[in-house]
């Protein structure tokens, strides 16, 4: 594929966006095509969109070249030695993992020989050429917390659609530079790739919908402990929306919200995870504390709590219950 814009010609009018760059590049499989799309490699008319979006002649497909393919998938090293202690559930339709900080979930650009996925392969049934396995919703490299994984397709195939329709209980916890005002509400901003700093998403005229519902849980001077639920699921969607208004997520070089001594990533977590089983039907339900370096907020002292619940009112963990378990003290 030499060219990197192309236009959306009458003849093409109808035809899905994978498609429609499998024509221009026949050498990649369909399956590649659609790897692109969903990475924000493809733009139509400078928005992101889904493969299976139908164009309309006159339109511009955006494509940035493809520097490197990922190598066959292959199981780290050490996988071998038994399940991660940091998968909390399994069975033999899926698996919840509370994922490590510094770890990204698929094989990407600079990260072909170890991710999530090479350390769960073992339990993640795959295809030849799938890279991605048991993958329906992700965490940046550097947030951490609870996902679920699908472990066969018909379970993938339910629960994306369970994520689609908004039935999938995300909540997170964050620290957050400043007092946001008001202490609770909604974040509505459309979110896009930054045209100054391709690594960056922005609030950007025309970006795809995008809300995050926040509350204020406790305070210390200079800093707020938030719950945040996703309506939608952008990329660094919790840290381009806080960062929007002027409190970016604590340890974030990426959106300005560095501060010492959080130096190994932002304090963002995926805390609570709950969801119905796409066979059984039960629902299932889970809590995970954040890394222990959290702990070192008990330097800035016993924090004012503004919720007596983390997550939602009579669920637990308590606020003072959550901040004990970090070792950071209460009044």
């Amino acid at each position: 594929m030499p060219d990197t814009t192309h236009k959306v010609l009458p003849e093409h009018s109808g035809m899905r966006l994978d498609r429609f760059l499998q024509s221009f590049g026949p050498d990649r499989s369909r399956a590649f095509w659609q790897r692109q799309i969903e990475a924000g490699r493809v733009l139509v008319n400078g928005r992101r969109e889904k493969a299976g979006y139908v164009l309309k002649p006159g339109q511009t497909v955006q494509v940035e070249p493809v520097k490197e393919m990922p190598p066959a998938l292959k199981a780290a090293q050490g996988s071998d030695a038994g399940l991660p202690d940091w998968v909390v559930y399994l069975d033999e339709h899926l698996m919840v993992v509370n994922k490590p900080r510094g770890l990204v979930v698929h094989p990407s650009a600079g990260h072909w020989q170890d991710s999530l996925v090479h350390r769960l392969l073992p339990w993640l049934p795959h295809e030849e050429g799938e890279w991605r396995p048991g993958v329906v919703h992700r965490l940046d490299r550097d947030t951490s917390g609870l996902m679920v994984l699908a472990r066969h397709q018909k379970a993938r195939e339910a629960l994306s659609v369970a994520i689609q329709a908004r039935q999938v209980t995300r909540q997170y916890v964050a620290v957050a530079r400043g007092r946001l005002a008001p202490e609770k509400g909604v974040i509505d901003a459309p979110l896009g790739r930054d045209p100054r700093q391709r690594l960056r998403m922005a609030v950007v005229y025309g970006g795809r919908e995008a809300r995050t519902h926040y509350r204020t849980v406790a305070r210390w001077p200079g800093m707020s402990l938030l719950a945040l639920t996703l309506e939608t699921g952008r990329t660094h969607q919790i840290r381009v929306h806080l960062a929007s208004l002027g409190h970016p997520v604590v340890g974030d070089p990426l959106y300005g919200g560095r501060l010492e001594p959080f130096r190994h990533g932002q304090l963002l977590h995926a805390g609570r995870l709950a969801f119905e089983h796409p066979v059984s039907k039960k629902r299932l339900a889970f809590t995970a504390l954040p890394p222990s370096d959290w702990a070192q907020l008990a330097q800035f002292g016993a924090p004012e709590i503004a919720a007596p619940y983390v997550y939602a009112e009579g669920v637990e963990p308590t606020t003072p219950q959550w901040l004990s378990a970090l070792s950071i003290p209460t009044l």
